[in-house]
């Protein structure tokens, strides 16, 4: 059948092992940082039909080892964004956070320390573009330790770009990754490996979930550079012990797990699946509360809901009559046939209540 694959370039990093590499949304660039702590950036060109890299450094590792680097890429949908032409990358190092431009030519736009945290926490980074008030603009969303913060992006007419501090968000626990599913919603790893479903806008923790079984993959041997002669700082190799940086990712609203035998995709429930998880436990009364909360809009994490509020409470209500119908077969199916009269009484004045509210809140009587 023939070879599919073709290598176009072999690049050799000496004396380091390579921790991380990610193009950037220019196909001609990409980025790369090593055990040594430092990062470079890659420029590929062809010249008279030869395929050459040129490789200059960004930030020499003596200043404070980079463990993390995270280009902003912008997808299809944003590629004609105002702050896409900067090329921006955010760096982790041990210390602090910065965010520099690599176009037209190498700035930096911000740097901001951690303040104290424990030497063996991850630094992690995840860039999202999220709405506010109209205009979409790209969040960073930062930690080492267990408090996120968020850094909002945004250019001016004269073509400044103005990193502004968000409201901080505060857990109770060691976070080794942290990941955006969508604009409104975070999911972070703890050191325990139990995974926590974050609300940015009320900062409120959604679901855990224990995923100790995925046995997920550690990236340490990179961080003590064992494959070159392990010569990396104790600070570094510490760091290690903790990161997973290549076996967790998001992609397309789904979370991507690495373990040592498999690998796990997990998605978070649209509105509907939600509801139908609590009717298929005949948990009713919870299935209508929780579709009165879409109808009214203070759900947390919605998917799937679209178009004007009208349309999306047409929608919901559709469901919770359905689920009306259903919960009244239910209640005369269920109904104690002996016993006292008391015992049908209680059943009914259970059940009835809360139907008759629902179809009053409806307006559907």
């Amino acid at each position: 059948m023939g070879s599919f694959c073709e290598a176009l370039r072999t690049l050799t990093h000496p004396g380091t092992a390579v921790l991380h590499v990610k193009f950037t949304d220019d196909p001609t660039l990409a980025v790369c940082n090593d055990s040594g702590g430092s990062v470079f950036e890659l420029a590929f060109r062809r010249l008279m039909g030869m395929r050459t890299c040129e490789s200059r450094c960004l930030f020499s590792g003596s200043k404070g080892e980079v463990c993390n680097v995270e280009p902003l890429l912008s997808g299809p949908d944003l590629k004609d964004h105002p702050i896409t032409q900067y090329s921006l990358l955010a760096m982790a190092s041990l210390t602090k956070i910065l965010v520099i431009g690599l176009k037209p030519s190498l700035k930096v736009w911000m740097t901001f320390p951690y303040g104290k945290t424990d030497p063996t926490s991850v630094p992690q980074l995840a860039w999202q573009f999220v709405p506010v008030q109209k205009v979409v603009n790209p969040v960073l969303a930062f930690c080492r330790g267990d408090t996120v913060h968020f850094l909002l992006v945004k250019k001016d007419e004269t073509g400044t770009i103005h990193v502004i501090k968000q409201r901080q968000l505060q857990l109770n626990c060691d976070i080794i990754s942290l990941n955006w599913i969508n604009s409104r919603t975070l999911v972070v790893m703890d050191s325990g490996e139990k995974l926590r479903v974050v609300d940015r806008p009320s900062q409120e923790e959604l679901e855990s979930l224990d995923v100790a079984e995925v046995q997920l993959v550690y990236n340490s041997s990179h961080f003590k550079s064992l494959a070159t002669g392990g010569n990396v700082s104790q600070a570094l190799a510490l760091v290690g012990e903790k990161a997973c940086y290549q076996s967790v990712c998001s992609y397309a609203g789904q979370m991507v797990l690495l373990g040592t035998k498999s690998a796990h995709i997990m998605t978070l429930r649209n509105w509907r699946e939600r509801v139908d998880c609590l009717l298929k436990q005949e948990r009713f009364v919870e299935a209508l509360s929780l579709a009165w909360s879409f109808h009214e809009g203070t759900a947390k994490a919605v998917l799937g809901l679209f178009g004007d509020p009208a349309k999306r409470k047409g929608v919901v209500a559709d469901k919770m009559i359905e689920i009306l119908f259903q919960y009244v077969e239910r209640s005369v199916k269920k109904c104690p046939e002996h016993g006292k009269i008391q015992v049908m009484e209680q059943h009914f004045q259970d059940m009835v209540p809360v139907m008759v509210d629902y179809c009053l809140l409806l307006q559907r009587t």
